[in-house]
Protein backbone atom coordinates (compact mmCIF):
# COMPACT_ATOMS: atom_id res chain seq x y z
CA UNK A 1 0.00 0.00 0.00
CA UNK A 2 2.88 2.45 0.96
CA UNK A 3 4.51 1.46 -2.23
CA UNK A 4 1.49 2.33 -4.40
CA UNK A 5 0.96 5.19 -2.90
CA UNK A 6 4.59 6.59 -3.08
CA UNK A 7 4.36 5.53 -6.80
CA UNK A 8 0.95 7.65 -7.29
CA UNK A 9 3.12 10.31 -5.56
CA UNK A 10 5.66 10.74 -7.60
CA UNK A 11 3.59 10.35 -10.85
CA UNK A 12 1.35 13.36 -9.86
CA UNK A 13 4.60 15.24 -8.82
CA UNK A 14 6.04 14.64 -12.37
CA UNK A 15 2.81 15.51 -14.19
CA UNK A 16 2.54 18.96 -11.80
CA UNK A 17 6.18 19.30 -12.96
CA UNK A 18 5.59 18.82 -16.63
CA UNK A 19 1.99 20.96 -16.33
CA UNK A 20 4.47 24.33 -14.92
CA UNK A 21 7.01 23.39 -17.70
CA UNK A 22 4.52 23.13 -20.37
CA UNK A 23 2.96 26.37 -19.46
CA UNK A 24 5.63 28.46 -19.03
CA UNK A 25 6.37 27.77 -22.53
CA UNK A 26 3.15 28.52 -23.35
CA UNK A 27 2.69 31.58 -21.46
CA UNK A 28 5.20 33.05 -24.41
CA UNK A 29 1.69 33.26 -26.63
CA UNK A 30 0.61 35.54 -24.10
CA UNK A 31 -1.76 33.60 -22.19
CA UNK A 32 -1.82 34.26 -18.35
CA UNK A 33 -0.38 31.28 -15.99
CA UNK A 34 -3.64 30.16 -14.75
CA UNK A 35 -4.83 29.51 -18.40
CA UNK A 36 -1.41 28.33 -19.41
CA UNK A 37 -1.48 25.57 -16.94
CA UNK A 38 -4.98 25.06 -17.42
CA UNK A 39 -4.10 24.71 -21.29
CA UNK A 40 -1.25 22.46 -20.17
CA UNK A 41 -3.35 20.41 -17.71
CA UNK A 42 -5.61 19.25 -20.62
CA UNK A 43 -2.51 18.45 -23.10
CA UNK A 44 -1.35 15.60 -20.37
CA UNK A 45 -4.61 14.79 -18.51
CA UNK A 46 -5.70 11.28 -19.04
CA UNK A 47 -8.45 10.93 -19.76
CA UNK A 48 -8.12 13.80 -22.00
CA UNK A 49 -11.61 15.40 -20.29
CA UNK A 50 -11.61 17.05 -17.02
CA UNK A 51 -14.35 18.70 -14.86
CA UNK A 52 -13.64 21.74 -13.57
CA UNK A 53 -13.46 20.77 -9.72
CA UNK A 54 -10.62 18.19 -11.13
CA UNK A 55 -8.74 21.20 -13.14
CA UNK A 56 -9.25 23.29 -9.98
CA UNK A 57 -8.20 20.98 -7.34
CA UNK A 58 -4.81 19.80 -9.47
CA UNK A 59 -3.59 23.56 -10.30
CA UNK A 60 -4.85 24.46 -6.73
CA UNK A 61 -5.93 27.66 -7.95
CA UNK A 62 -9.58 29.25 -6.63
CA UNK A 63 -12.55 28.81 -8.67
CA UNK A 64 -12.15 32.75 -10.04
CA UNK A 65 -9.19 32.21 -11.69
CA UNK A 66 -9.90 29.04 -13.44
CA UNK A 67 -12.89 30.02 -14.56
CA UNK A 68 -11.55 32.99 -16.00
CA UNK A 69 -8.89 30.78 -17.69
CA UNK A 70 -11.59 28.43 -18.84
CA UNK A 71 -13.66 30.94 -20.05
CA UNK A 72 -11.02 32.56 -21.72
CA UNK A 73 -10.06 29.24 -23.90
CA UNK A 74 -13.88 28.58 -24.67
CA UNK A 75 -14.01 31.90 -26.32
CA UNK A 76 -10.78 31.58 -28.57
CA UNK A 77 -11.71 27.99 -29.29
CA UNK A 78 -9.13 26.35 -27.69
CA UNK A 79 -11.12 24.29 -25.09
CA UNK A 80 -14.38 22.97 -25.55
CA UNK A 81 -16.49 20.68 -23.41
CA UNK A 82 -18.64 17.64 -23.80
CA UNK A 83 -21.66 16.09 -21.44
CA UNK A 84 -22.59 12.82 -20.43
CA UNK A 85 -26.09 11.61 -20.41
CA UNK A 86 -27.05 11.50 -16.97
CA UNK A 87 -24.22 13.33 -15.50
CA UNK A 88 -24.67 17.40 -15.31
CA UNK A 89 -21.21 18.31 -14.94
CA UNK A 90 -19.01 19.69 -18.10
CA UNK A 91 -15.82 17.59 -19.34
CA UNK A 92 -13.17 20.20 -20.69
CA UNK A 93 -10.51 19.08 -23.38
CA UNK A 94 -8.49 20.90 -25.95
CA UNK A 95 -10.54 20.98 -29.28
CA UNK A 96 -7.37 19.49 -31.48
CA UNK A 97 -9.32 20.13 -34.61
CA UNK A 98 -10.47 23.92 -33.91
CA UNK A 99 -6.30 24.33 -33.13
CA UNK A 100 -5.47 23.16 -36.43
CA UNK A 101 -7.86 25.26 -37.63
CA UNK A 102 -6.82 28.60 -36.07
CA UNK A 103 -3.40 27.95 -37.57
CA UNK A 104 -4.27 28.01 -40.94
CA UNK A 105 -6.56 30.90 -40.04
CA UNK A 106 -3.82 32.83 -38.48
CA UNK A 107 -1.39 32.06 -41.67
CA UNK A 108 -4.24 33.62 -43.67
CA UNK A 109 -4.25 36.72 -41.59
CA UNK A 110 -0.04 36.89 -41.86
CA UNK A 111 -0.99 36.41 -45.54
CA UNK A 112 -3.10 39.96 -45.20
CA UNK A 113 -1.05 41.62 -42.97
CA UNK A 114 1.85 41.17 -45.38
CA UNK A 115 -0.48 43.06 -47.83
CA UNK A 116 -1.13 46.18 -45.41
CA UNK A 117 2.44 46.10 -45.13
CA UNK A 118 3.49 46.17 -49.11
CA UNK A 119 0.72 49.09 -49.41
CA UNK A 120 2.08 51.41 -46.64
CA UNK A 121 6.07 50.72 -48.73
CA UNK A 122 4.29 51.71 -51.72
CA UNK A 123 2.58 55.07 -49.91
CA UNK A 124 5.72 55.83 -48.09
CA UNK A 125 8.27 58.65 -49.06
CA UNK A 126 11.37 57.76 -50.25
CA UNK A 127 13.24 60.39 -47.92
CA UNK A 128 13.76 57.58 -44.86
CA UNK A 129 15.68 55.01 -47.16
CA UNK A 130 16.78 52.94 -44.59
CA UNK A 131 13.88 52.63 -42.86
CA UNK A 132 11.94 51.78 -46.49
CA UNK A 133 14.72 48.68 -46.97
CA UNK A 134 14.51 47.65 -43.31
CA UNK A 135 10.37 47.44 -43.90
CA UNK A 136 10.88 45.92 -47.82
CA UNK A 137 13.16 43.18 -46.15
CA UNK A 138 10.41 42.24 -43.64
CA UNK A 139 8.19 42.26 -45.88
CA UNK A 140 10.09 39.99 -47.98
CA UNK A 141 10.57 37.94 -45.16
CA UNK A 142 6.86 37.59 -44.29
CA UNK A 143 6.50 36.46 -47.98
CA UNK A 144 8.81 33.74 -48.04
CA UNK A 145 7.24 32.59 -44.45
CA UNK A 146 3.35 32.52 -46.48
CA UNK A 147 4.84 30.48 -49.20
CA UNK A 148 6.54 28.30 -47.43
CA UNK A 149 2.90 28.03 -44.81
CA UNK A 150 1.02 27.62 -47.96
CA UNK A 151 2.92 24.78 -49.51
CA UNK A 152 3.21 23.44 -45.77
CA UNK A 153 -0.46 23.25 -45.53
CA UNK A 154 -1.00 22.19 -49.00
CA UNK A 155 1.72 19.54 -48.63
CA UNK A 156 -0.11 18.11 -45.08
CA UNK A 157 -3.69 17.95 -46.77
CA UNK A 158 -2.67 15.57 -49.88
CA UNK A 159 -0.70 13.49 -47.16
Amino acid sequence: DDFVKQLSELHMDNLKQRVEDIGVVYEQFGKTPIASRVFSFLLLAEPSYKTFDEIREFLNASKSAVSNAINGHLQDGTINYKTFSGDRKRYFYLDLENWKKRVEEYAKKLYDFNNVMEDVLKHRSNNDIEFNNKLKDVIDFQNFLNQKIDEAIIKWKEK
